[in-house]
């Protein structure tokens, strides 16, 4: 299948799916391979006819520029189904949390989607779960959501629900969330509560950016994830042991995935290279840990200027 990925128009497909540097043993422990397969190549091929689609793409151009004086990026492509991403297949997925396809049953399982934008990623997960719950802080994005069938709760709420779910999931969103330690908490004592893993992934090396801020307008977080270094394996390193420790998770293993976006008349797809983890809560070692500011603070310095906003 390899051989694939020599039509990626110009990608660097060959570090995809491995890391660039050594990691350290913790996390080369940890690492589950995941391999190309044709849903990814299916992706970038079709990302490929409407970035050449000279006519579509100056329509799109125009169109962005009026709308961008009123709305967010993320609104306007709600509105409008530009940049649509992929981050793994439905094979991709089931081999990652381990399913045999042909002996699951999907009957009454629920997993909920945290930050599911358009629900592009989401879908992927959908044959393996009866009900599919989603949330997400753009108003234009949520208005996909429903019209795709989801169930959205509220973005601010979600952690109240009483709904029990088999999964939980945080895509590419712990880096562009207003507060990630309160992000975290939810997340384990939702887990907690339902008995359930969580997944989360997110680009590295680290780079905060958040674009919807029930505190104000500020694009920074409250509090910093506490990662240090520069390269794709430091973060991944300090993700396991400084953040998701921390945050009682065990980290059951995580893999590298590209997360794609559909290009535009400058480049036929963009690319940015994502952790996935599948993390297991864990009970406190006392009962009064809590997720500190400690924990999740650290100097930008240390972190690199990619961002979610580069694709």
């Amino acid at each position: 299948m390899s051989f694939q990925l020599e039509r990626t128009y110009g990608l660097r497909a060959q570090h995809w799916y491995q890391p660039e540097t050594s990691l350290s043993d913790v996390a080369q422990n940890l690492f589950a391979a995941s391999l190309p397969d044709g849903e990814t190549q299916q992706f970038l091929d079709n990302s490929n006819k409407i970035a050449s689609n000279f006519f579509w793409q100056t329509v799109r151009n125009l169109g962005v520029m009026i709308l961008s004086t009123i709305y967010s990026k993320t609104d306007i492509n709600g509105m409008t189904g530009f940049g649509n991403m992929f981050l793994f297949s439905e094979n991709q997925f089931a081999k990652f949390l381990a399913i045999e396809k042909e002996s699951w049953n999907s009957t009454d399982k629920k997993v909920l989607d945290l930050g599911a934008g358009n629900g592009d990623i989401t879908e992927h997960m959908r044959p393996f779960f009866e009900h599919v719950y989603a949330t997400e802080l753009s108003s234009k994005m949520r208005n996909r959501l429903s019209w795709k069938g989801y169930n959205v709760l509220s973005a601010l709420e979600w952690a109240e629900t009483d709904v029990k779910f088999d999964l939980v999931t945080a895509f590419n969103l712990l880096d562009r969330h207003y507060s990630p330690g309160k992000l975290l908490n939810d997340l384990w004592n939702v887990a907690r509560r339902s008995n359930c893993n969580v997944i989360v992934s997110l680009v590295l090396p680290v780079s905060h950016y958040v674009e919807f801020n029930p505190n104000g307008r500020s694009t920074r977080p409250d509090n910093y994830l506490n990662v240090a270094g520069r390269t794709y394996a430091d973060h991944v390193h300090h993700m396991i042991v400084n953040v998701f420790k921390p945050a009682n998770f065990e980290v059951l293993r995580w893999t590298r995935l590209p997360y794609l976006c559909e290009g535009d008349m400058n480049n036929s797809a963009y690319y940015l290279p994502d952790a996935i983890f599948l993390l297991k809560p864990i009970e406190p070692e006392s009962p009064s840990s809590t997720i500190t500011q400690e924990t999740t603070s650290v100097s930008q310095e240390s972190t690199s200027h990619a961002s979610h906003t580069d694709l």
